[in-house]
């Protein structure tokens, strides 16, 4: 493979991780936000009754289409994509990468099996499945960046 290859493939790979971060960042907002911040979410369901003090009419488990219409209520369009700078740190040099590693590997495994066979493009897949632990401390990262309103 030559370099002007390596290098497309990396730049796919960094184009692929972008577009994809952009495009599932406000969903990641809300999923995180449901999973670590249902008590905020639960604040529209309280009210305050002067006869008899607070109480609470009703508790409804919000889901992800009533977590983004509070998101965007009290903090705007902006904060669905908070973490999306660490994320890109992360995922556009990951992708671009395994779009490179994959290629090459392909590359190696057509000489040694059918060319474009099923076995050379799940050993090309599956070169890359070491990484993947790492892949999860990642993701803890992000998702506290998601919490703490960072981007």
């Amino acid at each position: 493979m030559s370099q002007r290859d390596t290098l497309v493939h990396l730049f796919a790979g960094v184009c692929g991780g972008t577009v994809g971060a952009i495009l599932t960042c406000p969903l990641e907002v809300v999923k995180t936000r449901l999973q670590s911040s249902s008590v905020t979410l639960y604040i529209s369901e309280v009210h305050l009754n002067t006869m008899a003090g607070a109480s609470v009419n009703r508790i409804v488990s919000p889901g992800p289409l009533h977590c983004l219409k509070l998101i965007l209520e009290k903090e705007g369009p902006r904060s669905l994509f908070r973490g999306l700078g660490p994320n890109l740190v992360g995922v556009a040099p990951s992708r671009a990468i395994y779009f490179a590693a994959y290629s090459n590997c392909k590359e190696k495994l057509n000489d040694v099996f059918d060319p474009d066979s099923t076995q050379v493009r799940t050993i090309s897949a599956a070169m890359h499945v070491p990484p993947c632990p790492a892949n999860f401390f990642f993701s803890v990262e992000t998702r506290s960046c998601h919490v703490a309103g960072w981007s």
